[in-house]
Order: C-alpha cells, then sequence, then structure tokens
C-alpha cells in the first residue's frame, strides 16, 4: 500500500502568487516490517507547512513523520518544513548544509536563503530530529527509499557555482519562456499541440536547482521518482545510478514521476524523456506524470513539457490550486477520487 499527496502552493500569508513549490507527503507500508512509514518531501511556504500538518493527521492518522527532505532551500519549497518540524514528531531531516562545503563566511554573505536553513537547523536541534544530508546512497527503511542524487561532488561543484554567480552578480538562467497551463492545453489540445518534439536539447537549469535533492521510493513493486526542480545534470546523474541499482527503465519503469521544476522547459530534453519514460509512442509504461503548478502561474507547466509527455503516454496531472492524491491498494478517503498509478 502507499499513498503519495501534491499539497498545491499557491499563496503566501494567504495572497496568490504565482511562485511555485512543493509540498508532498507520503504514506506506505515498509516491506520488512509491515510498519506503516510517513515521509514529507519540501512542504512550501509557511502557510502551506500548517496545511501538511493538518493533512499528515487527518489523512494519516498520524502526528509522527518518519524522515522529511529538504530537496534545495528555496523558500516555496523550505519554509513550510520548519513548521512541520514544531508541529509535528519528526525522526529525521535530510538536509543539505551548505556551511560543511564551501567557507561558512561566505556561504553566510552570499547563500540566498541561508537564514532559513540555519533556522530549519535550530528547530530540529530543539525538537530532537536526527539530521542527516541527503546525497546519493543514502537510503532507509530497508531500500525502499534511495536518494539518487546529487552526489556529494556534485553538490560541492554547484554550490561554488552559486557562491561565484552571488559575488560577481551574475544572473542565473532565466525560467521557461513558454506560456500556457496544463488545463488550458487539456481543453484545446489541438491549438496547443506541436506537430513535432518541442523541447530542446540544450537546456540549461540554475545551479540553485540543480542542487536538489532526488528520491526513490519503491512500494508495492512500483517506482516512485521525485524530482525536486532538478534539471538535466542532476537527472541525467540519477538516471544513471537508477539504472545501476534496478535495471534499464525500460525493464523497471517508473510508475509515478514528478515533473521536475513545475515543468519547466529548461529541466527536460527530449533524450531524457526518451529514456526516463520511454520514445514517443513507445512509452516503457503507463506512467502518471504530476506537476506542482501554481493556479495563478500562466508559465508552468510548459506545454512544450506536457506535450512532450503526452506524445510518450504518460498521465499528467497538475495541482493548479487542489491537492492530488495518486494511491495503490490504500483506504478510501471521502469526497476523494484518487489517481491511481498503473504500472
Amino acid at each position: 500500500m502507499y499513498e503519495v499527496d501534491f499539497l498545491p502552493v499557491d499563496a503566501t500569508e494567504g495572497e496568490p502568487n504565482t511562485e511555485n513549490g512543493d509540498a508532498i507527503t507520503i504514506h506506505f507500508i515498509e516491506d520488512a516490517t509491515q510498519a506503516e512509514r510517513v515521509v514529507v518531501i519540501d512542504a512550501g511556504f509557511a502557510t502551506v507547512g500548517h496545511q501538511v500538518v493538518e493533512h499528515v493527521r487527518k489523512f494519516y492518522g498520524t502526528s509522527h513523520v518518519d524522515l522529511a527532505i529538504s530537496t534545495h532551500p528555496d523558500a516555496s519549497h523550505i519554509d513550510g518544513l520548519q513548521v512541520v518540524v514544531e508541529e509535528l514528531d519528526v525522526a529525521e531531516l535530510l538536509v543539505h548544509l551548505p556551511k560543511r562545503h564551501a567557507s561558512p563566511r561566505d556561504v553566510q554573505k552570499h547563500f540566498v536563503d541561508i537564514r532559513a536553513v540555519d533556522s530549519l537547523l535550530d528547530t530540529a536541534r530543539t525538537r530532537g530530529t536526527a539530521v542527516a544530508e541527503p546525497f546519493l546512497g543514502q537510503s532507509r527503511f530497508g531500500g525502499q527509499l534511495t536518494v539518487l542524487g546529487p552526489t556529494e561532488t556534485l553538490y560541492e561543484s554547484l554550490l561554488a557555482e552559486q557562491l561565484d554567480q552571488a559575488r560577481t552578480g551574475a544572473l542565473g538562467h532565466a525560467m521557461t519562456l513558454a506560456a500556457g497551463g496544463l488545463r488550458d492545453l487539456l481543453r484545446n489540445v489541438a491549438a496547443w499541440g506541436y506537430p513535432s518534439e518541442g523541447l530542446a536539447e540544450d537546456v540549461e537549469t540554475s545551479a540553485r536547482d540543480e542542487t536538489s535533492v532526488i528520491t526513490l521510493v519503491r512500494s508495492d513493486g512500483r517506482q516512485l521518482l521525485f524530482t525536486g526542480d532538478a534539471g538535466l545534470r542532476g537527472l541525467g546523474a540519477a538516471a544513471d545510478h537508477y539504472e545501476n541499482l534496478l535495471g534499464t527503465f525500460r525493464t523497471v519503469p517508473i510508475s509515478l514521476f514528478q515533473v521536475p521544476h513545475h515543468g519547466s522547459r529548461r529541466s527536460l530534453s527530449p533524450t531524457l524523456l526518451d529514456r526516463l519514460i520511454g520514445a514517443q509512442d513507445d512509452p516503457h509504461t503507463s506512467t502518471t506524470a504530476i506537476v506542482s503548478s501554481a493556479d495563478a502561474d500562466p508559465w508552468h507547466p510548459s506545454p512544450r513539457v506536457t506535450n512532450a509527455l503526452g506524445r510518450r503516454g504518460a498521465a499528467l496531472v497538475a495541482t493548479e490550486g487542489t491537492a492530488v492524491w495518486s494511491s495503490h491498494r490504500a483506504r478510501p478517503r471521502a469526497g476523494w477520487s484518487p489517481v491511481v498509478t498503473a504500472g
């Protein structure tokens, strides 16, 4: 049994916002012990963090979280985790510690949102939550949860790149410029449809986003892949590790795929999607692709991304202001209709 919830990240302090974020909760049975496990991956803004707390209590029937993961320290991903650690019993927190991998003075001066990281660590210490860093090879629950990336070496390289950009005032890559949302795309596929592959091979995302933790969860013979805001560098390396661990994606396909970076066209390429999901009209399996995208954001997900996933047979779902529940053999919820992951 497992169930995965993507809570909408659409507001700061109750005000509509076009900034996207992630707030993901996972509830599954550990194979070896038959114990129920709860994992939280990011928790949006602080206001969303309160919603995550109530969601875990109401639908998972517990105040205990076995593991919380901070993919990277953007406010729309990390701020809510402070609330989760404060209000729930979180056994362990996985979070990168930039001051261990570069000059603490340099990090304090130039690393965006270092205060959020420090505050989260202070809260974890106060609450008795164990802290570790999420690098390749970390695994929990008998290997049912595995960190596929980044490696410590890649993280340190990307951190140095971020700090250098901050010191010199260089700007990172602009975010996606393609307009349109998933609901618009689904309402009028013909109007948005590209006659051929719309994604490019030579896209690049920021060093900061590339530090995102990539997590594999396995349950009921299914593979669930969570990607944060990673781009081609991080995802390509994670794909290598996946295949070293399990075999090719065709023989051991992904059942649930978190579309990286809220559906940005700068995080995926045709070659990478061919590897992860399958070639156009020849998918590895029926994959559920879930996008966490703000309802007020006209830019995410990019129609180039949704088009490319659709061509590969993926069933596309976006939060767009509404929680998305994907489950397999989970207890029914009154008033909810699950997105049942196939494969």
